[in-house]
């Protein structure tokens, strides 16, 4: 009998030396580049590890960002982030597993937002493609169109009902990737 996968939920503060290396490994494996310096970005955020058989075998983490949406003030997103499967254990579930399980912890949030590599993977799980124009500030408060963007939300409890994903949407400027 195989044992049910394991997931555990941690803040990057408490991640000891060996965790950091394990996610290191999977996310460089899955995404096929050196994911440290993305690693280092998430600054203080959640992680989701799931464990199978004693082996990491996917994870995912959220970090709290502020967003513009239309004329709504800014809301307090859960923006998810490395969401990774190791290679050999992908098409079991893993990411799926990975991604239900962290909604729920998501209830506090206004809002979840991703930016996809695969949006079919994410669409199936309740994502929506943000269709409006996507931006970021800069630090100088600058608003920058980034048209090559896509990102995908999921609604949560807190959710406006009456937001529209044709409106603008609009992110803070951080390192390496903004959105």
């Amino acid at each position: 009998m195989t044992a049910e996968p394991v997931l555990e939920v941690i803040a990057s503060g408490e991640l000891g030396p060996v965790q950091r290396r394990q996610i290191l490994a999977l996310c460089s494996a899955a995404y096929d580049e050196d994911f440290s310096a993305y690693l280092e970005m998430l600054g203080p955020a959640t992680h989701l590890l799931l464990h199978a058989g004693g082996e990491l075998v996917s994870h995912g983490a959220w970090v709290e960002r502020e967003l513009r949406a239309g004329g709504f003030d800014t809301l307090r997103s859960a923006y998810v982030e490395a969401i990774a499967t190791l290679p050999a254990r992908q098409g079991r579930g893993h990411g799926s597993r990975v991604l239900s399980r962290m909604i729920p912890l998501l209830a506090g949030y206004d809002i979840a937002v991703l930016s996809p590599s695969v949006e079919g993977f994410y669409r199936r799980l309740g994502w929506e493609a943000w269709q409006g124009p996507l931006s970021f500030r800069s630090p100088e408060g600058v608003e920058v169109a980034t048209p090559e963007e896509r990102v995908m939300i999921h609604r949560l409890p807190r959710t406006p009902a009456a937001l529209d994903l044709h409106a603008s949407l609009s992110v803070d400027w951080r390192p390496l990737e903004v959105w």
